[in-house]
């Protein structure tokens, strides 16, 4: 029954806070080995049984219609943890283009004028970036 709580945390990584979401965990695949013992008693195999069984299940939407009360919890949880991550990553990039810019103002002679801190500026752009776009997506 490994795939199922494998399938099961992988459906619910990014909600719930770890306690409920190990005890959801635990309820979502009880049932699910219960459909699955269902299925083989019916003479399905045991693979497809599990086939069946997660494709039936549903999607993460699915699960937490179930749970409509703490949706806008876990939305308002999600988008707050998405917002702090976002200003992290504004920082971090700050700081370290800062650092480079004067590492490479400092070490100018020695790099003849070769502005190099503009390539890491560039490079790590990727980081406040995508954290916006997941920020982003939790908003709409």
């Amino acid at each position: 029954m490994n795939k199922i709580k494998k399938f099961v945390s992988n459906l619910l990584k990014d909600y719930f806070n770890d306690q409920d979401k190990a005890e959801l965990i635990k309820i979502l695949s009880t049932s699910l080995e219960e459909k699955i013992d269902d299925l083989v008693e019916s003479g399905t195999s045991r693979d497809d049984a599990i086939e069946q069984s997660i494709l039936e299940f549903g999607s993460t939407e699915d699960v937490l219609a179930a749970f409509k009360d703490q949706e806008i919890l876990l939305k308002a949880e999600l988008k707050k943890r998405r917002r702090s991550q976002l200003i992290f990553s504004l920082f971090g990039y700050l700081i370290i283009v800062g650092l480079s810019l004067f590492l490479n103002l400092t070490l100018l002679d020695f790099f003849g004028n070769f502005y190099w801190f503009a390539i890491v500026a560039i490079g790590l752009l990727f980081w406040p970036v995508v954290m916006a776009y997941r920020y982003y997506l939790v908003k709409k």
